[in-house]
């Protein structure tokens, strides 16, 4: 009896199903038990969940959705266990846990409170090594930090928030080594950086660093290899590329500090994914439904991959993530209320999956996540 040998994505889905070792991931590993992906519903007040089958196909979590509170942002732990999402209808971070099994989420608890008077959390990421929670705080300036305790249950640090500095948090990041923080500041245009010591204290580096005028700052991604950031600009169309330095510094990137997403105008870019061998860029531009794709040079140098990969008429993409493996992307289209399904091909080219979408109706999806792929 002949038999036939497993395609590349056969022997990763495998790979996925059976666990990955530990240690050896990073930001981009995953030691869970499924292939799953998240979508946060803006004004529904749910979570919908899917499990990621072959080809990249979605297939809904039963239930499909577990309530949250106006929520914009999620975070998965890199190990698949976790979920969290911060809450700006009434200022808390949900927490569930992740069945490693079907997916579905169960929720860790009652949500736990932001400290602030109505701080409306933004941006949520989790450390590296799953020890610290920080939501980005736009209505306070500030940051929140919470340990994450046995059960995924969240208690606030010692220190609890920290101001920014700066006004209209938003985006927020950590470095792939887990010791420095980044926020950026849509309000003041610029990005406010600290580093992150023992018990999870943030300690501010040096001043904010200016984006440029009217940028309006909204997310941020850091390379794995952890040397550079890169920033969209809703308010210019473009992204922006810094290079850290020594103790979490953040200088331009030369020759070229900031690059166009699109050639039209009205790009309207929010968030944006790195891929997990740090090759590629993707940005997902709201305002002309497409998806900006970058290669990432020496330098941080950028070059845009022409033309643009559209969503499709009316789609409106705002979250945009990539699977652990780095196989498939996907972007939660808000106007068309389902998840958008891409194959990352040589180059970083994408194509559409088949089916190309997935639905997520009656929700509105608005942030995307994959463990340790916010």
């Amino acid at each position: 009896m002949r038999t036939r040998p497993l395609s590349r994505f056969a022997v990763s889905v495998l790979l996925l199903l059976t666990g990955c070792p530990e240690g050896g991931g990073g930001d981009g590993g995953f030691g869970g038990t499924a292939a799953v992906l998240y979508t946060a519903n803006d004004g529904s007040n749910t979570v919908s969940g899917f499990t990621i089958g072959a080809g990249g196909a979605l297939s809904p979590t039963n239930p499909a959705t577990v309530g949250a509170n106006n929520t914009e942002w999620l975070t998965v732990s890199s190990n698949g266990q976790f979920l969290y999402a911060s809450n700006q209808g009434n200022h808390t971070i949900s927490g569930f846990t992740v069945n490693g099994t079907t997916g579905v989420l169960t929720s860790i608890g009652a949500s736990i409170t932001v400290p602030g008077t109505t701080p409306s959390p933004r941006g949520i990421t989790m450390t590296p090594n799953q020890q610290f929670i920080y939501v980005a705080n736009s209505a306070t300036n500030t940051i929140a930090g919470f340990s994450i305790g046995a059960g995924g249950v969240l208690t606030s640090t010692a220190q609890g928030i920290i101001s920014t500095g700066e006004t209209l948090a938003r985006g927020i990041a950590v470095s792939p080594n887990g010791q420095y923080l980044y926020v950026a500041n849509s309000g003041s245009n610029t990005i406010s950086g600290f580093t992150i010591g023992a018990g999870g204290v943030l300690t501010t580096i040096g001043t904010p660093v200016s984006t440029g005028a009217g940028s309006n700052p909204e997310s941020l991604t850091i390379s794995p290899s952890g040397s550079f950031m890169f920033v969209v600009y809703r308010g210019t169309d473009r992204v922006g590329a810094f290079a850290i330095g020594s103790g979490g510094t953040l200088t331009p990137a030369v020759p070229q500090s900031s690059f166009l997403t699109g050639t039209l105008g009205g790009e309207s870019p929010q968030r944006i994914a790195i891929s997990p061998n740090g090759s590629f860029l993707y940005v997902a531009n709201t305002g002309t439904n497409e998806i900006a794709v970058f290669t990432i040079g020496s330098g941080g140098q950028l070059t845009r991959i022409t033309p643009n990969t559209s969503t499709g008429a009316g789609t409106a993409p705002i979250g945009i993530t990539i699977e652990p493996t780095g196989q498939f992307l996907y972007v939660a289209n808000s106007g068309t209320k389902e998840v958008g399904s891409f194959m990352v091909g040589s180059g970083g080219i994408l194509t559409t999956t088949t089916p190309a979408t997935f639905t997520v109706l009656p929700q509105v999806p608005v942030g995307i996540a994959t463990p340790g792929r916010p």
